[in-house]
């Protein structure tokens, strides 16, 4: 039975359990691709190691074993996996920052040694293969919601699944064209921007109850998966209280 889960990624290894993170199943692999895929946004691809499996939602933590770059944070950093299980590679999205780990990232090549510690998680798609799902997200929360929706296109579900992605332009989009074109019968993809100047023919502003009564048909019965910061998590997760939805039915991933 789903249940809901809220994890707060920590990049500090004084709030891990130090024993348990030793313990966590490590694979050595490589950097097989980086791409630019929007406003101060990379996909890094990682080949997947032969025996690592995982179910769509889950994360890893991801690190260098030899960094170019330090700082006085740890070097690994825990990450969503936004590529489904059937997928050759391990995906990842992020935003770019000056950080040692992300300057790592981004004058990395392909064949660079990275390691994977994972997975982990228990955020996952419901057993009920007919109850409808809808992602609420925010940013580079997309990457899990991004691993569920390909999973279940990979499977050709039938289930009524609705994504709501809120980015603040429309170059900050992630994944953008690919989102858009899942091929599901029942899907729906709602893309709503917060500080667009310029043209765009879709939604404008944050996502409100007015916005998921408009794009979700049995909002009761769905269950919710809502991936962002912390604020935008909070916000969401009171919206969908008033709007009298049960907290069984609801998954959140808050990034901080």
């Amino acid at each position: 039975m789903c249940v809901a889960q809220v994890r707060k990624i920590s990049y500090d290894i004084k709030s891990i359990d130090v024993k348990i993170f030793y313990m966590i199943a490590q694979y050595s692999t490589t950097v097989a691709q980086k791409n630019k895929i929007a406003e101060n946004t990379y996909q890094l691809l990682i080949t997947k190691p032969d025996d690592f499996s995982f179910v769509p939602g889950q994360y890893v933590f991801l690190d260098f074993p030899n960094p170019i770059y330090t700082d006085d944070k740890p070097s690994f950093r825990a990450m969503s996996i936004a590529s489904a299980p059937h997928e050759k590679y391990l995906m990842f999205v992020m935003r770019g920052s000056d950080s040692a780990f992300k300057r790592n990232v981004m004058e990395s090549n392909e064949g660079d040694p990275i390691l994977v510690k994972g997975p982990m998680g228990h955020i996952a798609l419901p057993q009920n293969v007919n109850q409808p799902i809808a992602f609420i997200v925010a940013g580079v929360g997309i990457t899990p919601a991004r691993a569920m929706i390909k999973h279940e296109e990979y499977q050709k579900t039938n289930r009524q699944i609705t994504l709501l992605y809120a980015s603040r332009t429309k170059n900050s989009i992630a994944l953008y064209d690919e989102l858009r074109n899942i091929s599901l019968q029942n899907y729906k993809s709602i893309f709503t921007l917060t500080r667009e100047e310029g043209e765009w023919e879709g939604s404008r502003g944050r996502i409100d109850a007015e916005m998921i009564r408009q794009n979700i048909d049995d909002i009761k019965n769905t269950m919710y998966y809502i991936v962002g910061t912390k604020i935008f998590v909070e916000s969401m997760k009171e919206i969908l209280e008033d709007l009298g939805i049960e907290r069984n039915n609801m998954q959140f991933d808050n990034f901080g």
